[in-house]
């Protein structure tokens, strides 16, 4: 073999290695990728959070620690972003290592991810996110205060150590990772209240307060209304954006410290025989709470799409009105390691051109495949198969496929309907008086008077 020759070999080898390492570290880490910038108050925010730090440096991600005094913080470069996930510790800093409010709403518009923590000093660029983002907070030195759910410790306190456990159980399996909220562990929850500015389908609490719980300073008493109350008062909101891009907004910065995931919880009642757990559940919400923003669990996708005459295997290039066909798809869910196959109910198909025109439930298997078999309407133009599926905690899926739909051709009309007898009738009665016309005019003959 000529140099030439094994140089060109060697090299098609290497860009073979290339691409499959390529392909293979792109399935193990998933939709999202591995790098993450933590803006913090102050570089001992680092340890004194190590453990929620740690939990996410285990799982193969790459954390870059600034403080949010740095000036030179690369963030992106050629209009690309160099993170795919940001963590801002840092509510009362007045600059986010320069990184701008409008600067993280392009990350998130780009679809990366985002956690903000704040506490009852808040600066005005944590507000402006937090408000472009659909949630705001209560005014400066306010708390969440609830005089019946507290902890114990806090019995001569203010009773701002609120023992949380208020999930929103449309979304508790797949965030918090069971339905079974009431077997743990309540979270310590020390912080600012947030109010939901306008519903949306977006936007959500996934821990809320009781219907004790309200939210104000401690400084003034309560003369008027107060910021947010009840169960409204929201801890913990997130935002799925229909890009794909998460960000979760917590009220307190304390309930991701060692501190509170190392404390023990316990309710205040009045006979002080409340249940008590040696730790609270602060360390495990807040991981199962990053594994959710950063795209770990909670991600669907569609693959397979299939549609077809009954009786038939493959896809005509027009459908014919009223033919009966079946469609499917698979849709598979991220686990953190793999996609595997995902079951549920209310996955729904829709066949619309401008309105939709069929509506049906899609039925599943085991192995996540969605079928459903249905006739086309009596409408002829380009039709779309929509398959819609929205439910909390799970990405949305809305996907699309265009297909045209003609009238019947000529000699595919029913022939001799029922409905046209008449006009059959009302035919062979013309024709027969036709006949009967003809026959009488031709060979009728008058007879001539005979002379006399």
């Amino acid at each position: 073999m000529s140099r030439n020759s094994l140089f060109w070999a060697v090299s098609l080898l290497i860009v073979i290695i290339s691409y499959i390492s390529c392909v293979r570290s792109a399935n193990e880490e998933g939709p999202s990728g591995k790098k993450v910038l933590a803006i913090l108050d102050d570089l001992r925010i680092k340890s004194t959070h190590s453990t929620f730090f740690r939990n996410i440096e285990d799982r193969g991600y790459q954390i870059t620690y600034h403080a949010a005094t740095d000036k030179s913080v690369p963030f992106q470069k050629y209009g690309e972003f160099l993170y795919n996930h940001l963590i801002l510790f840092a509510p009362s800093a007045k600059d986010l290592a320069g990184i701008k409010p409008d600067d993280v709403l392009s990350f998130i518009d780009a679809g990366n991810n985002v956690i903000l923590a704040a506490s009852s000093s808040l600066s005005d660029s944590v507000r402006e996110i937090a408000s472009q983002c659909n949630v705001e907070f209560d005014e400066e030195d306010s708390y969440v205060i609830d005089h019946t759910h507290y902890d114990a410790s806090d019995r001569d306190g203010d009773h701002t150590l609120i023992v949380a456990s208020q999930y929103d159980p449309a979304a508790t399996s797949v965030i918090v990772g069971t339905d079974k909220v009431s077997e743990l562990a309540p979270v310590l929850f020390r912080g600012v209240g947030q109010d939901i500015e306008e519903d949306s389908p977006v936007v959500y609490s996934i821990l809320s307060g009781y219907p004790t719980t309200y939210s104000h300073t401690l400084l003034e008493p309560i003369e008027d209304t107060v910021h947010v109350a009840g169960t409204k008062t929201s801890l913990v909101t997130l935002l799925y954006a229909r890009n794909d891009a998460r960000v979760a907004i917590a009220g307190s910065l304390e309930m991701f410290s060692d501190k509170f995931f190392n404390s023990p919880v316990q309710m205040w009642t009045p006979d002080n025989k409340g249940k008590k757990f040696d730790r609270s559940g602060n360390e495990v919400f807040t991981s199962k709470l990053a594994q959710w923003v950063f795209q770990e669990r909670g991600i669907l996708r569609v693959t397979n799409i299939k549609h077809h005459r009954v009786g038939e295997t493959t896809p005509p290039e027009t459908y014919t009105i009223k033919e009966d066909i079946i469609y499917s798809a698979q849709i598979e869910e991220w686990n953190g390691k793999k996609w595997i196959p995902y079951v549920s109910k209310n996955v729904y198909l829709e066949f619309q051109m401008l309105d939709p025109y069929v509506r049906t439930e899609l039925k599943a298997n085991e192995n996540g495949i969605y079928t459903s078999q249905f006739k086309l309407p009596d409408i002829y133009g380009i039709f779309t198969f929509r398959l819609v599926h929205n439910r909390k905690g799970y990405s949305l899926l809305n996907d699309i496929v265009r297909v045209p739909v003609r009238p019947f051709r000529h000699n595919q009309y029913e022939r001799f309907i029922y409905s046209a007898y008449p006009y059959y009738a009302s035919s062979l009665s013309m024709l027969t008086g036709l006949f009967i016309f003809s026959w009488v005019f031709l060979y009728h003959r008058e007879t001539k008077p005979v002379a006399r």
